[in-house]
């Protein structure tokens, strides 16, 4: 009988081969075999479910996300007893900046709770700002145990096409299904459209989660030359991009549109042959789906494509206002300390603050250094994307699709955080945190030698 740890099999079944000694005549030995087999069967289970929650439950994705991260440093640490270790630690690439953000977001504590009048209040609102580093760490750790991204990616873009077509339903039925309250009007007059939420409760979390999403079935779409794609794997994603595409636009946030043309716009820097057919024919395609759906209906009346555009953007300034209000509130938290932030503010909530800009609320939390600090982890985490994709070789198709896809995947989200606080919400941040584990992931491999094919990760 071959003995073999989760991580052990896991690697077997994804890269044909593995490697796992142990000696059960020692007592430590069989142990460490025990406690590994407890803590880490459930984890390729929870990589598995964890797009499904993205999808349909804020709680479960917590759950999912936190317990594989828990999980994964367990095994890491019992890992560490065993004569022959199974895992090396390694670094993530942007670990400068991304220890300097979690210094910063710790002293910014620190200090807050000297002069909150809440301590307990204060303390977990900081922490819950700078969580999602540990996070992205265990993240990465958990693929370099439990390999596996193709099955994680098509179970991501597979769930959210699937909460696209609820959209629709929900665009022309009017009802939550959570909560079996009517959802709002949309803005199209007398058409009887309305504004869909998905599972999430919040439009803005399920806009955000389309447009995450829809560079991925935009890269297979258009990243080909010559025959190295089949056509079946071309026209599926041309088909997801358009049903994903017209889900983002029923939610009727114009902002968040943006953050959708800016994924997949940003796939245009990969070099791609048709890709431009291929994006016009999209465009044709929502323009014609459009057509049918707001103009046809409302010819011969006063509600025609004009006026729709109108009363989307009256809605989009009344948000405007309020976002202005929340971001005034969070100037005025800064303003208590602009270096080093303020993690617990004195009265004016920062978890309150679902419509806000997200770089306001990390001005407010870590200070102009943790802000800056953030933005060039953004930076050089989209530049290591970039180099991700000129280190594949052009016969690994699917982590080609994976690296742009995955690029796509960041600008539309950190568009999206313009317009609300995506860091705050555990859909989009969780959301974040997977797609940017993965890039690192492979950047980790890539970096080290040639990966045989592009399952084996």
């Amino acid at each position: 009988m071959t003995l073999s740890s989760p991580s052990a099999r896991r690697r077997e079944h994804v890269r044909g081969r593995w490697s796992y000694q142990i000696d059960l005549g020692i007592g430590r030995e069989k142990t460490v075999h025990s406690a590994k087999q407890a803590f880490g069967v459930t984890i390729p289970w929870l990589m598995i479910s964890l797009p499904v929650f993205l999808a349909t439950s804020r709680a479960a994705t917590e759950l999912a996300s936190w317990g594989l991260a828990v999980l994964t440093l367990f095994y890491i640490a019992v890992d560490a007893f065993a004569r022959h270790r199974e895992f090396k630690f390694f670094r993530l690439g942007p670990d400068l900046s991304l220890g300097a953000c979690l210094s910063f977001g710790l002293i910014s504590v620190l200090v807050s709770l000297f002069q909150s009048t809440d301590p307990a209040a204060t303390f977990i609102d900081g922490l819950s700002a700078v969580r999602w580093i540990p996070l992205l760490y265990l993240f990465v750790y958990a693929w370099e145990l439990f390999p596996g991204l193709n099955r994680v990616m098509f179970a991501l873009v597979g769930v959210v096409t699937f909460t696209a077509i609820a959209t629709w339903i929900q665009h022309f039925q009017g009802v939550d299904w959570l909560s079996g309250e009517a959802l709002a009007n949309a803005p199209t007059g007398r058409l009887p459209y309305f504004v869909p939420r998905g599972f999430f409760g919040s439009t803005e979390a399920l806009a955000t989660l389309l447009a995450c999403v829809l560079p991925f079935p935009f890269a297979a779409a258009c990243l080909r030359r010559g025959r190295e794609l089949t056509d079946k794997m071309t026209w599926v994603g041309f088909g997801l991009s358009v049903v994903i595409s017209l889900a983002l636009f029923f939610t009727y946030r114009p902002g968040l549109w943006w953050a959708g043309v800016a994924g997949a716009a940003s796939l245009l820097l990969f070099p791609a042959d048709r890709r431009f057919k291929l994006f016009a024919s999209i465009a044709a395609t929502i323009a014609v789906v459009f057509g049918l759906l707001f103009v046809a209906p409302s010819l011969g009346t006063e509600d025609d494509a004009a006026t729709l555009w109108d009363r989307i953007t009256t809605e989009e300034t009344g948000r405007a206002d309020q976002h202005r209000k929340q971001m005034n509130q969070l100037v005025t938290v800064w303003e208590q300390s602009p270096v080093i932030g303020v993690a617990g503010n004195n009265g004016t909530p920062l978890a309150q603050t679902e419509a806000v800009n997200v770089y306001f609320i990390i001005l407010a939390h870590s200070g102009v250094i943790g802000l800056s600090l953030y933005l060039i982890f953004i930076l050089h985490h989209l530049l290591n994307t970039l180099r991700l994709f000129q280190e594949i070789p052009a016969s690994h198709h699917k982590h080609r699709i994976l690296a742009a896809g995955c690029f796509g995947s960041q600008c539309a989200f950190h568009v999206a955080g313009l317009h609300w606080g995506t860091m705050s919400e555990a859909f989009s941040m969780n959301l974040f945190i997977l797609v940017s584990s993965i890039t690192i992931y492979m950047n980790e491999h890539y970096a080290h030698g040639l990966v045989p094919d592009d399952n084996s990760l």
